[in-house]
């Protein structure tokens, strides 16, 4: 047993421990196996190594895209797993960490590069798997991006690859233009989820402020495109308008959203959190978008209304041929409600948010950046 051991594994320990069958546990990110840092420390990683080794499964159910997670998998190194040919969609070389991003609107099977042979020859026949995603970077639309820097995040450079799209469930366009054109008239900037891409549209200095917190939060700085950088004076009604998608007219031919987030102050996220979920919705009996509050709260995420960390934690399974009930979840917020209720066994952090906590299995003793002796 490891001397020190942070929060979440010490949950994981308390549940494998019972009498009840698991064979794979889901974990959410920031705020649960990150600490207060969005670190992952190098006893848990020790610890998920052992359990992997054991033959469970581990896998990362995460409101982030994927590239933000590049460094965390990357720092688990933990070896391929192995998919049976019978759930491989026909791709022998089907293989992979487990993915869910996006709040469950995509999930993956992703391999480190340095792994790859591990994987059946998967390194020469990866450009054959069917419904891989593509990992090629668009070019940056940032005037002051040097290009002919190689790029850092290890989904741009292709280190880690994505082996095999599993699902996805974007926007509709119009939901997609619903919210662009609600989140213009409220002044607010919108991070527009595309591949491995954010493009956003900053129409004063406040917009790229918010764009820098959570890029810095996410770690997701080499991810942004600025689509308006060399036009950022001048009368809105006139340069964003429904006839160029409100500036996001080159994001919205590359393809539709995964997710939009609209960035706004912390002051303010009450307030536009339920004007979102009023004019997207209309009623709570019409639901036309999952609108999610964000934590931490400086944003409004809006997905398919049928999207969810739940729903997308379920089709994994489906993917692996493991049964929800022997599955143990593991989250902290209010986009993990679904998610926590659809495992055989839910767990709230002590740090989550209490209407997590009403409806999980049980709460943890430890919040995610405590550490247990």
């Amino acid at each position: 047993m490891f001397k020190q051991r942070t929060s979440a594994m010490s949950e994981v320990d308390t549940a494998v421990q019972t009498r009840r069958k698991f064979r794979m546990v889901a974990l959410d990110l920031d705020g649960t196996l990150l600490d207060s840092n969005h670190e992952i420390s190098d006893s848990t990683c020790q610890y998920l190594r052992k359990l992997h080794d054991k033959g469970f499964i581990v896998s990362i159910a995460t409101g982030r895209s994927a590239a933000c997670t590049a460094h965390i998998i990357d720092k688990l190194n933990l070896s391929p797993l192995s998919i049976p040919a019978e759930l491989s969609s026909g791709n022998k070389n089907s293989g992979g960490f487990p993915l869910v991003c996006t709040n469950g609107a995509r999930g993956l099977r992703v391999l480190r590069k340095t792994n790859s042979e591990i994987a059946t020859g998967l390194n020469k026949a990866v450009d054959k798997a069917p419904r891989r995603s593509s990992t090629e970077p668009i070019p940056s639309l940032n005037n002051d991006e040097d290009t002919d820097l190689a790029p850092t995040n290890l989904f741009l450079n292709e280190t880690i690859i994505v082996n095999e799209e599993l699902f996805h469930s974007p926007l509709s366009s119009e939901l997609t233009f619903k919210t662009l054109a609600l989140a213009h008239k409220m002044n607010c900037v919108t991070n527009y989820y595309h591949n491995h891409n954010i493009y956003a549209v900053v129409r004063n200095g406040y917009h790229m402020e918010l764009t820098k917190r959570y890029a810095k939060l996410t770690g997701s700085e080499e991810l942004y495109r600025y689509l308006n950088v060399e036009n950022s004076t001048g009368d809105d009604a006139v340069m964003y308008n429904n006839k160029n998608v409100y500036g996001y007219q080159k994001a919205v031919e590359h393809g539709l959203p995964s997710k939009l987030l609209i960035l706004c102050d912390t002051e303010q996220l009450d307030e536009v959190t339920s004007r979102v979920r009023l004019e997207l919705n209309g009623s709570p009996s019409t639901i036309q978008a999952h609108v999610i509050r964000g934590s931490p709260p400086f944003f409004v995420e809006i997905l398919d209304p049928h999207v969810n960390k739940g729903r997308g934690l379920q089709l994994l399974c489906e993917s692996l041929s493991v049964p929800l009930e022997e599955v143990i979840a593991f989250g902290d917020g209010d986009n993990d409600l679904e998610f926590i209720q659809m495992a055989g066994r839910g767990v709230a952090m002590k740090n989550a948010r209490d209407s997590l906590k009403k409806v999980a299995d049980e709460v943890g003793e430890w919040t995610n950046h405590e550490v247990r002796k």
